[in-house]
Order: C-alpha cells, then sequence, then structure tokens
C-alpha cells in the first residue's frame, strides 16, 4: 500500500503531531515520519521518557526535521517560531497520532492525566487523534486497557487495532503495532472525508471477466485494475464505505475496503446483487471490462492441441449486460473507446435508460490507450455537462472525479 499512498501529496499542507510512548515499536515510528512526509504532511514529534529509552530523540529530528519535544527540553520563548512546548506543538497540530500507543500511555490518557509532555500534549489538542496500541498479548486483552479504549473511542478517538503474531517478548497473538501504512491511510483518512462520502455505501468493480475455456485457457482482456483500486482508495479516504469486486489485485489497499474476488462476469453480476437497494441506493463504479464474448460450452480438463488440429473453432455466446441489467444503484458507468470520432456518442448512449442505454447518471470516458499505464485523463458526462479532468495520475484523478459528482449529484 506504501506506493500508492505516495502517488500524490495526499497530505500536503496538513500538520500532523506524533506522540511515541515507551515499546519496542518506537522503531517503526520512524518509518512512520518518512511516509507521512512522503505524503506531504509536516510531522513534529513529542516522546515520552520510555520512548526515548528505545530510540534517540535525534533520529525523530533528522527524518522530521523539527525539534523533538520531550520531557527535559521543553521551552517557554512561545513567541519564536516551532517552540517546542506541548501547548504551541498541540495547537498547530491538524491530527494527533499516538503511536505507539503503550498501556501505561492508554492508561493516562483514558483518564485525563498531564504527568509528562506526551500526554499533556494529547490533552491540549482539540485535533482528532488516532491511537496505535503496542504491547504484550495479555496487557492488551487486559480488562483494565479494554475499558481504557473503550473510554478513549467514547472521547472520540479512533483505535488502529494492532496485529496477531511473534511479538518481541516472544508471546504469540495481539498485540503488535498495526501497520504503518494502516495508520498513515487512517490518518489521511480522518482528514480527508466529507459530509458527502462519509459512511456513503458505494460499490466498485474492476479488472476484466475471466470465461473459462478449459481448465486452463480463458477468454480475457487487457484491464488492469488500476484505475478501480484508486478509486476505490479515493472513495475510502473521503469517508466513504467501500466494496470493491475485482478479478485482479492491483494494490494494496486500506483493510477497510471490503474486496470481493471474482472471476467470470456471472461471478460479478452474482456479487453486485447482494448489494442491490432500491429504498437506498449505493453508488455503483462500473469499471470492469467485462468481456462481450464467452465460450459457449467450457470443456472439462485441458484441451489437447493433437486434438484440435492446426486450426481451432472456439463457438462463443453473447455475454450478459450487466450495467443494464443491474438496478438498486446509482449507476457510474465507464466506457473504453479508441474511436476518438465515435467516442463521445457511443458514451453518451450509457446515459439513457434501458433498455437502449444503462441508466447511469454519470459515464465516464477514457482511452483505450491508458489501460495498464499509471496515468489517465477522464471526460465525465451527465445528461446536461462535460467535463474532462486533467490528465494524471489515476489517484489525482479519482479525486477529480469525485469532487465533480460531489458538485453535480
Amino acid at each position: 500500500m506504501l506506493s500508492s499512498l505516495t502517488q500524490i501529496p495526499l497530505l500536503e499542507g496538513k500538520n500532523v503531531l506524533l506522540l511515541v510512548s515507551g515499546s519496542i515499536a518506537v522503531y517503526k515510528s520512524l518509518d512512520l515520519v518518512r511516509l507521512l512526509r512522503k505524503m506531504g504532511a509536516s510531522v513534529r514529534v513529542v516522546m515520552s521518557k520510555g520512548a526515548c529509552q528505545f530510540v534517540q530523540p535525534l533520529s525523530f529530528e533528522a527524518l522530521s526535521h523539527f525539534q523533538v519535544l520531550t520531557d527535559t527540553n521543553e521551552k517557554w520563548a512561545l513567541s519564536e517560531g516551532d517552540c517546542a512546548n506541548h501547548i504551541s506543538y498541540a495547537q498547530s497540530a491538524d491530527i494527533v497520532i499516538v503511536a505507539p500507543a503503550s498501556a501505561n500511555t492508554l492508561a493516562k490518557l483514558a483518564q485525563g492525566l498531564t504527568d509528562n509532555a506526551l500526554s499533556a500534549t494529547f490533552l491540549a489538542s482539540k485535533a482528532p487523534k488516532i491511537l496505535a496500541p503496542a504491547m504484550n498479548t495479555q496487557m492488551f486483552l487486559a480488562k483494565q486497557t479494554q475499558h481504557n479504549l473503550k473510554r478513549l473511542r467514547a472521547l472520540g478517538c479512533e483505535v488502529v487495532a494492532p496485529q496477531s503474531g511473534l511479538l518481541a517478548c516472544n508471546a504469540v497473538g495481539v498485540g503488535a503495532m498495526a501497520d504503518i501504512t494502516e495508520i498513515a491511510s487512517s490518518c489521511a483518512r480522518k482528514l480527508l472525508a466529507n459530509d458527502f462520502w462519509h459512511n456513503k455505501k458505494v460499490v466498485v468493480t474492476g479488472g476484466g471477466s475471466i470465461e473459462a475455456v478449459d481448465s486452463v485457457r480463458c477468454i480475457s482482456n487487457f484491464s488492469s485494475g488500476l484505475q478501480a483500486h484508486f478509486l476505490a482508495l479515493a472513495l475510502w479516504l473521503k469517508g466513504a464505505q467501500v466494496v470493491l469486486i475485482s478479478s485482479k489485485n492491483a494494490l494494496e489497499l486500506p483493510s477497510g475496503i471490503e474486496r470481493v474476488k471474482v472471476q467470470s462476469a456471472n461471478d460479478y453480476l452474482e456479487a453486485l446483487k447482494t448489494h442491490e437497494n432500491p429504498s437506498n441506493p449505493p453508488f455503483l463504479f462500473m469499471l470492469a471490462a467485462i468481456s462481450d464474448y464467452k465460450p459457449k460450452n467450457r470443456h472439462e480438463g485441458k484441451l489437447k492441441k493433437q486434438d484440435l488440429g492446426p486450426f481451432w473453432d472456439l463457438e462463443c455466446v453473447q455475454n450478459i449486460d450487466i450495467l443494464q441489467s443491474v438496478s438498486g444503484f446509482h449507476k457510474v458507468g465507464f466506457k473504453a473507446e479508441s474511436d476518438p470520432i465515435h467516442a463521445l456518442a457511443n458514451a453518451q448512449k450509457l446515459l439513457d435508460p434501458p433498455p437502449q442505454g444503462k441508466g447511469c447518471k454519470f459515464v465516464c470516458l477514457n482511452d483505450t490507450s491508458t489501460l495498464g499505464q499509471d496515468t489517465n485523463q477522464i471526460t465525465l458526462l451527465t445528461p446536461h455537462t462535460t467535463y474532462t479532468t486533467h490528465k494524471g495520475h489515476k489517484l489525482q484523478v479519482s479525486f477529480e472525479v469525485l469532487d465533480f459528482i460531489e458538485k453535480m449529484a
């Protein structure tokens, strides 16, 4: 997921405050600082006494380019820029991340204690807060820790769940700090989510359908699924509840995106039917490239070349038109065309109601030359409006598509 988060400056102009408490997972927070900076953020760090025993503040300063605030170096010359002080650092933050969050620190934060620079900075900030616990399994599962987490959630904090595996204490179980990409993506979602997409159900289809000929051969296409994956990521970052139905796994994505693996057109259709909701239609972004034809009969086993001879006549039948047949969605159709003369007219037909068209509210038109590429340019169509995005990275284009839909919906 690292590469997908750093393709464009998602956090440009944002100030992230990272609070680091005492845990062996402190070394991972160094990589978290690097990732947040690659995403465009400015990062200031506050370290507890325990954290300083694992990693020296100098390491964080070298990566963040700001002085690290500790219990021993707080300054009160507040008129000076970037003064290392719990009030100034708290007030400058757009978001606060506690990673790693030890059991001791969680207990302090839950009760509002301010006996060190970290807990004082946490309490002094009005910014949204994300917690990434890291500790021994029994300490994490202890009723006291779970009570503290429940209290912190009730206070508005988001908790990025720890991972399970072999811990530094040689225990096997839950307690390892979440992957830094999960923490960074949760941070971006907190900052980028808006009222329009927040908690809105959205289904995205991507990749190309795979129609089996026999046990080893198939009819498919060159669709990479990249645009669908980047669009799913953009929707999730905007706050949507996203389901991605795809034959391809083109990108690592946040665990909050529900993923459904499919192959054939019928698989896509069956997966979509489970999300149809006429009374409260979710958005459907239909990016999947469904094969127009499929073999009339699938052969069991592998067909032998010597049995087929020098020529092979494969009888195919027309596939189901999924976009036309599904209902209970706000449909956004995607049309890939190679003929610039007729492309626009062909795309506009998708706006017509069935059976002549597909009943789409919006249509996204792009050139087939962008298949598998990192960049794209899309022309968006409504019954009354046409708008063309800038040519750019597919994640940036995804945000531009969503901005257009927000304005027109």
